[in-house]
């Protein structure tokens, strides 16, 4: 066999053997990547949260692979999904070859919030030995919280709260002013002068609701606003 031939054989075999490196030589979409692209995504939905938030993005499947994107990967927030607390977010891309996935994130904010200092009743009213502050991950607290004072003293207790438990808005109502059967004082201004009469409270009432009382003089039965404890405003009599 001439040195030509085994050449020409040479040749032939390198071509043929590097074809399926070539095939194979794509890229994969890095992992870490992924992890940045959900990350910056949850703390762009953020809207100016008290503290920094602490976010966790889950691990993926390591034999998961994925063609590089030929743009940065772009990143959306699943329907129904919310950002706070255990979810998802959504990572696409659309050339070369289209592909999506899921990718779990964990998102925690810690605040202060109050809570309860001790087991409270139902009716309780809030004093300042019954709360205190308490650095909690708000981002669980679904049902919302409360960290100013002012906004739960005085309060009324609608239902059993444990101790440590945070308040929250759907905890607390503002106390009656006006209480059902009691006597009550009817304001009213007429022809801009204050007068002042005796009447009977037919509903329960706290600051601002519009509830009906009875004039003992005319035993008429009217709409007022409670204005102060024990006291409803009318425009007429």
């Amino acid at each position: 066999m001439s040195y030509r031939t085994v050449l020409l054989i040479v040749i032939f075999f390198a071509a043929f053997t590097s074809l399926p490196q070539q095939a194979h030589a794509e890229t994969y979409q890095s992992h870490d990547s992924l992890r940045e692209t959900a990350k910056a995504f949850v703390l762009q939905q953020i809207q100016s949260p008290p503290t920094v938030p602490y976010v966790e993005v889950g691990a993926l499947d390591a034999r998961l692979r994925l063609p590089e994107c030929a743009d940065k990967p772009e990143a959306f927030l699943p329907p129904g999904s919310r950002i706070l607390g255990s979810s998802s977010v959504g990572i696409r891309c659309h050339s070369p070859k289209p592909w999506s996935l899921y990718v779990p994130i964990t998102v925690k904010i810690f605040a202060p919030v109050l809570v309860a200092s001790h087991a409270m009743n139902r009716g309780s009213q809030i004093t300042a030995q019954d709360f205190q502050s308490a650095e909690l991950n708000i981002a669980a607290l679904s049902g919302g919280y409360l960290s100013m004072p002012e906004k739960i003293l005085g309060m009324t207790v609608k239902h059993p709260i444990d101790a440590g438990a945070a308040y929250t808005p759907a905890m607390l109502e503002a106390p009656n002013m006006v209480r059902r059967g009691k006597q009550v004082t009817i304001l009213a201004e007429i022809a801009g002068i204050e007068v002042r009469m005796a009447g009977k409270a037919l509903m329960d009432g706290s600051a601002g609701a519009l509830i009906q009382v009875r004039n003992l003089a005319s035993q008429r039965v009217i709409e007022g606003t409670v204005i102060a404890e024990g006291i409803v405003k009318v425009t007429g009599n």
